[in-house]
């Protein structure tokens, strides 16, 4: 049998809807996986291709990516299972591609991709030359078509002549709307038009707006007008619908629905997809050390993962009273992931129980998270600050303001070692204590946490966190962090108005860390030196300094 050409950008790629076989290196034969198209969403550009990769990387499937554009929506890909003998039929790679597609955020749906072309003849003759056998499973089921417009638009009566073009398929069962059997998909990409185009073509569509020929109207307005109007798709897909994916998960992680949130909780999208970069699933333990009110650990849970956090303010993640059915705990309830909470506490990264317990006798590594997902404060509106006292007078509690510059803290006796007492009670055990805190640099932060990532991931587990970077020109004096044991997958980029932030994700490397630590971590922190905010915290003094204007969004900070 032959295998049906799908052309992509000029090139004619084999593929197969049927059973179709090719020789094998070893003379063997062996079967040639179909193409299918993968629907994305025109959100977060900078994410689609990183959260098909980390999906494969998670299914074990090699995944080959045909046609890619960040400008388009529409992603061809070709798959096939990495460990598991090459798959004979068809059904068994759609299986393939339905588990595929099922656990993306970003994508709306896959395709089996039957032909593609730059306009309906050229289509047509493609779809026309494939085997009769290509659509005998297809022949008697129920069945309808639908048109997908990206960029477009078409009208009830251009989409009825479209579908009506393909009456030539040789289809005889009924046609149902509401859940056929087979939904046959035609896809149109139209070139993007630019905002000022945008607005022309919208406001001709308003009754008020003179039209085109009326003697107010200027020529060049009109003619544009008309262009847009007779503009055509670019490119056309012709395919089956083969599986959805898990876009209704942000519907029901919707922030507006969540019982516990704050002002700095990440959007429920850009959380899941933070949890599939970071490769969470069932079985994997997860830990977030910047929990806050825990959306990452929700994520990291509705994806499988049994989840743990930690924050330096146990009242971020614990809400008002006790009990699971409070604070993080009460979205948790509200999902019905009770069984993959672990337990938040109250630390940072530099005081954590979670520590890496060093070599255990008869075990080769003591390392055991599977994935560490997390949103560092910034340090913005208030400097960065870890666990611990100032050096200060004896006598004065840590938790307490002693209203005196910063720069008088040197000239201060050492610190008091001992509890400190309320009435006769220790003040750590009082329910509204709050720990006591020191300044902390921001780029020592950034070493901190891939050194604990290095030391606590398992081989294969993964680091996703976010930084802040203001533009392009801040990418030098902000580099991305490195560290030896740790392999940087995907730098994804959120731009706002005035500013953006990066979302790095690490793998952990095969191997235990060197005895010499000295030169793991690549980084200029150590160097950080002083007492106050700015010194400390290089991105809030550039941010305070005007890299951005004072209308600008400020960005996130967990800390106030």
């Amino acid at each position: 049998m032959t295998a049906n050409v799908v052309p992509i950008n000029g090139q004619s790629t084999a593929t197969t809807q049927q059973r179709t076989h090719t020789a094998g290196q070893n003379g063997t034969t062996e079967a040639v996986s179909s193409l299918y198209l993968v629907r994305l969403t025109h959100t977060h550009e900078t994410f689609r291709r990183p959260e098909l990769e980390a999906i494969a990387t998670s299914l074990n499937i090699n995944l080959k990516i045909i046609d890619y554009e960040p400008t388009s929506p529409f992603c061809v890909v070709q798959l096939q299972p990495r460990t598991s003998p090459t798959l004979q039929t068809p059904s068994q790679y759609h299986a393939l591609a339905r588990a595929f597609a099922s656990n993306s955020i970003l994508a709306k749906s896959i395709h089996e991709l039957y032909a593609t072309a730059s306009d309906y003849p050229t289509l047509h003759s493609r779809i026309k030359a494939l085997p009769l056998e290509t659509w005998t499973s297809y022949q008697d089921v129920s069945f309808k078509f639908s048109i997908d417009a990206f960029f477009g638009k078409r009208s009830t009566s251009e989409q009825r002549s479209i579908i009506e073009s393909f009456s030539y398929l040789p289809f005889h069962g009924k046609i149902v709307m509401k859940r056929p059997n087979e939904e046959f998909v035609v896809s149109e990409e139209w070139e993007l038009l630019t905002p000022e185009e945008h607005s022309i073509l919208h406001q001709s569509c308003d009754p008020r707006v003179s039209r085109p020929g009326d003697a107010d109207q200027d020529d060049s307005i009109a003619g544009t007008i008309e262009a847009l109007k007779s503009r055509r798709p670019k490119r056309l897909f012709f395919g089956r619908y083969i599986g959805g994916t898990k876009r209704d998960l942000i519907d029901k992680h919707d922030l507006k629905k969540r019982p516990y949130i704050s002002t700095t909780s990440m959007d429920a999208e850009l959380a899941l997809v933070t949890a599939n970069l970071a490769l969470a699933g069932h079985g994997k333990l997860f830990l977030d050390p910047f929990v806050g009110t825990g959306g990452f650990m929700v994520a990291a849970a509705e994806l499988g993962a049994i989840t743990l956090g930690s924050d330096i303010d146990g009242r971020s993640f614990r809400g008002k009273g006790k009990g699971l059915d409070r604070g993080v705990g009460k979205n948790f309830v509200r999902y019905g992931l009770q069984d993959r909470f672990g337990d938040c506490l109250t630390s940072d990264l530099t005081n954590s129980p979670f520590r890496w317990p060093g070599k255990v006798s008869g075990l080769k590594s003591s390392r055991w998270l599977d994935g560490i997902i997390c949103d560092p404060p910034y340090g913005v509106r208030e400097g960065l600050k870890v666990l611990g006292r100032r050096i200060q007078d004896a006598d004065t509690p840590p938790f307490e303001s002693s209203g005196e510059n910063e720069s008088s803290i040197a000239t201060r006796r050492p610190v008091h070692n001992g509890p400190y007492f309320v009435d006769g009670v220790p003040s750590h055990t009082l329910p509204d204590f709050v720990a006591p805190k020191r300044p902390y640099s921001f780029n020592r932060m950034l070493d901190d946490i891939l050194e604990f990532a290095a030391r606590t991931l398992v081989d294969g587990g993964r680091l996703a966190f976010w930084m802040p970077c203001a533009n392009e020109a801040m990418e030098e004096e902000f580099p991305v962090p490195q560290h030896a044991m740790l392999e940087l997958k995907h730098v994804c980029v959120q731009s706002f108005n005035k500013w953006s932030r990066r979302l790095l994700v690490y793998q952990r490397v095969v191997g235990e860390m060197p005895e010499d630590l000295s030169d793991v971590s690549d980084s200029s922190s150590k160097a950080v030196t002083g007492m106050k905010a700015d010194d400390l915290n290089q991105f809030r003094r550039r941010y305070f300094q005007g890299f951005v204007s004072a209308d600008a969004q400020s960005p996130r900070d967990d800390n106030g």
